[in-house]
């Protein structure tokens, strides 16, 4: 990325910020009017866009420089992006709950299960600097891999819930898991 776009990608980060803040207000206002069970909250699905967005600006130029190092860097990169997809699929999975339509908001489940897969993630995201500071060519792959884990299961993890948010009966119609059997 030449240094001519960074004026214009920092500015595009700050809009995204004040856009995902005003959002995850919006998001608490929802969550305090509605009957929500405990460890539930609403988040606007908006900011499930965003997500990822943060994470190919921050990641995504690093993790380009890293695979473009060896065709092995490559092949690491994709390995963590397959992990990456299965821990986004398998949060998604257990974080939603249901669409509401009428907002454009979901509502997601906070569970020990997805506490544990985000716990892996930031040990996983720790271990990436650590593992930089390394001069070995090993330690460099295992950045490879944790940068693609990282960047895939934000992308995975978002796309997952879009589409159960798309899925997802709408207001208007019954739950057909919820009907009475005949």
């Amino acid at each position: 990325m030449s240094s001519s776009h960074s004026p214009v990608l920092g500015v595009l980060l700050i809009v995204a910020l004040v856009t995902t803040s005003r959002l995850v207000r919006r998001g608490r206002l929802q969550s305090r009017t509605a009957q929500l069970e405990q460890g539930q909250r609403i988040r606007p699905l908006a900011i499930t866009l965003l997500d990822p967005l943060f994470s190919v600006v921050i990641i995504g130029p690093y993790l380009w420089r890293l695979i473009t190092h060896s065709s092995t860097h490559v092949a690491v990169a994709v390995v963590g992006a397959l992990l990456g997809v299965l821990i986004g699929y398998a949060r998604a999975r257990v974080m939603f709950v249901r669409a509401i339509r009428p907002t454009t908001s979901v509502v997601l489940r906070r569970s020990g299960f997805e506490y544990a897969l985000l716990a892996l993630l930031i040990v996983l995201r720790s271990a990436e600097s650590t593992i930089e500071r390394s001069s070995s060519t090993l330690a460099s792959l295992g950045v490879t891999l944790l940068a693609a884990l990282a960047l895939s299961e934000a992308i995975s993890r978002s796309g997952f819930i879009v589409k159960r948010y798309l899925d997802s009966p709408s207001a208007a119609e019954p739950d057909p898991s919820l009907s009475d059997p005949l």
